[in-house]
């Protein structure tokens, strides 16, 4: 009822055009490039041909699957720098379909959805966590639990945009903690709105898998293509 009230008060814009009546149009949603085959089978990175490799096998240690809905590039884009910069939530609801799409698609299997974490202070600077917006709307749309625990950021991170390869590993390694229960095995699926390198998924599967989880898969709206 309260959203409903919003929406006459404060009509919905779509995140990638500014067009007034929906929070991402048909157009928009054309208009984004879902990840072309061939993929690699662990990262999801876009290759250049059936038989090329990413590298990916020496750095993703604990991440057992990478996947992503679209290319961050044209509509989509737009949509999640308003999302995560100015505070557009009602985004979280459309981009998390995107996700559940590729989840589907890819037939991923999980007992839950966790959120890679922001530190404290980022988040209270923010108002919000677009990642865990984004894991609440792909449980609801997928009935799986949020996590019997929290998955924490224990230490400040600088922001990954604008690092290299080597530095966004350095950026993450060891600044997540999970706090709970042991997962006992169970498998977990890492919500975040873009991947680069993976750096950041990788240190979240890391300390889940510290933790007791068994296979760990990341899942985001975009990927960067590098």
């Amino acid at each position: 009822m309260f959203s409903t009230l919003v929406d006459l008060i404060l009509p919905p814009r779509c995140g990638g055009c500014h067009l007034a009546g929906s929070w991402l149009c048909g157009i928009c949603l054309r208009r984004m490039r879902r990840l072309e085959q061939p993929l690699c089978r662990r990262c999801g990175a876009e290759l250049e041909s059936p038989r090329g490799g990413c590298g990916c096998r020496g750095r993703l240690r604990s991440l057992t699957r990478l996947r992503s809905a679209v290319a961050y590039e044209g509509p989509v884009e737009s949509a999640i720098q308003r999302f995560k910069y100015q505070g557009w939530r009602r985004l979280a609801s459309p981009l998390a379909a995107l996700i559940a799409e590729r989840v589907l698609v890819e037939g991923l299997a999980a007992s839950m959805v966790v959120a890679v974490p922001l530190h404290r202070d980022r988040e209270r600077q923010r108002g919000f966590n677009q990642a865990e917006l984004l894991a609440h709307e792909l449980r609801r749309r997928t009935g799986l639990r949020p996590p019997p625990g929290r998955l924490l950021r224990i230490r400040t991170t600088v922001p990954q945009v604008g690092n290299d390869r080597l530095h966004r590993w350095q950026n993450v390694k060891g600044a997540f903690e999970w706090r709970g229960p042991q997962l006992s095995g169970r498998s977990v699926i890492v919500v975040d709105d873009v991947a680069t390198t993976g750096a950041t998924l990788e240190a979240c599967a890391s300390a889940l898998n510290e933790g007791g989880a068994g296979p760990v898969i990341g899942v985001t709206v975009a990927r960067v293509r590098i």
